[in-house]
């Protein structure tokens, strides 16, 4: 009996311990699964969400600028937001200085939806909604305070907005500058020193009236053909923003530059409706937001830019720069307020009146 009772007493033992060794494991994978489920968390946390739960989508964005300026900073901005936020799932192909489309055929390409984002100059779309060519009426905005109150204001909205019937949504302006005269024949300080220059323009009507009005002719000629242009003497001269004029490198091929900022270099950010309209919510709100911050980023750059810009050409010592007086720049709006008050009657009334209200 007695090696009975100490064969259950060890086999009792045993049974113990198998007990207590079962309790461990099952204390053990419970705790195991929680940290699998803890490392796999921080995991997808460290890869930038890529279970954001966007749609796989590729955009492609055009545009005719360098990356240098506050359209090209702008659209690498976008990018960047859509891209992180999406967690990769949308992938934004930025292609600048018109690799994809140029001036010419980009707008017929959103259209088509072979280029999702384009951002033409403004006045390009004049041949569907003649108000687009309110950003060349002749010294319309005063400054970048007047013109940014108007771009985000009804009146702004209301233009973008006109572009719905053509197949195409205008998702916002981006900035590029006032606008200022260079040419390789004369120092410019009056109206009547443009007389006889030929001056490239991007075509709009009113630009070229402005010019027709001061007794130079005018030339359509595409923005990456220009240089080109004026090496061949093709042109005398051209128009554009401090930022164009200096990264596009006219100072090689022009002498005089006059600061004038008779009108205003603008573009409208333009998709494709079909294709936005086929987006999910989410997307198209991601696309949103991150559409704001780019045109802000726009904004920022256009002062430092143009500061820098100026900075350089000077440094430069290529052109002489011409910087009118508050009764010079009088002069030249004088010369060309009928070209004003000839082009401002035709556009949307309602939508004048809410960009001359932005200004006050």
């Amino acid at each position: 009996m007695r090696g009975i009772e100490r064969g259950y007493t060890k086999n009792k033992k045993l049974m113990n311990i198998a007990k207590m060794s079962l309790l461990s494991l099952a204390l053990l994978f419970p705790l195991s699964g929680c940290v699998g489920n803890n490392a796999s968390t921080t995991e997808a946390a460290q890869e930038g969400n890529t279970d954001a739960g966007y749609q796989k989508l590729d955009i492609k964005l055009s545009h005719v600028a360098s990356d240098n300026t506050p359209k090209g900073l702008a659209a690498l901005k976008f990018k960047e937001i859509v891209e992180s936020e999406s967690g990769g799932n949308i992938e934004v192909k930025v292609y600048p200085s018109g690799q994809l489309y140029g001036d010419n055929d980009e707008i017929e390409a959103v259209q088509a939806n072979n280029v999702q984002i384009i951002i033409p100059s403004a006045a390009k779309l004049s041949g569907f909604e003649e108000t687009f060519e309110i950003f060349d009426l002749p010294f319309m905005f005063k400054n970048e305070e007047h013109l940014r109150a108007f771009e985000d204001g009804e009146g702004g909205q209301q233009l973008l907005a006109t572009l719905d019937e053509y197949g195409m949504k205008g998702l916002s302006f981006w900035p590029n500058g006032f606008k200022h005269i260079t040419n390789n024949k004369v120092a410019v300080d009056e109206p009547s020193d443009v007389k006889g220059l030929k001056v490239r323009t991007h075509g709009g009507q009113i630009i070229n009236e402005v010019y027709e009005a001061m007794g130079a002719s005018s030339t359509k000629i595409a923005f990456n053909e220009t240089y080109q242009a004026l090496q061949l003497g093709t042109i005398d001269g051209q128009e554009n923003s401090i930022v164009n004029i200096e990264t596009q490198k006219y100072g090689e091929v022009q002498s005089n530059l006059t600061l004038t900022s008779h009108a205003r270099s603008e573009y409208a950010v333009v998709t494709n409706k079909q294709w936005w309209d086929g987006l999910e919510p989410k997307t198209q709100e991601l696309l949103t937001e991150a559409m704001k911050t780019a045109t802000q980023e726009g904004r920022n750059q256009v002062e430092k830019l143009e500061t820098e810009a100026i900075e350089k050409i000077k440094s430069e010592g290529k052109m002489a720069i011409v910087e009118l007086t508050d009764e010079q720049k009088e002069a030249f709006k004088q010369a060309i307020q009928p070209v004003f008050d000839k082009w401002a009657q035709k556009m949307n009334q309602d939508i004048i009146n809410k960009a001359i209200e932005a200004g006050n």
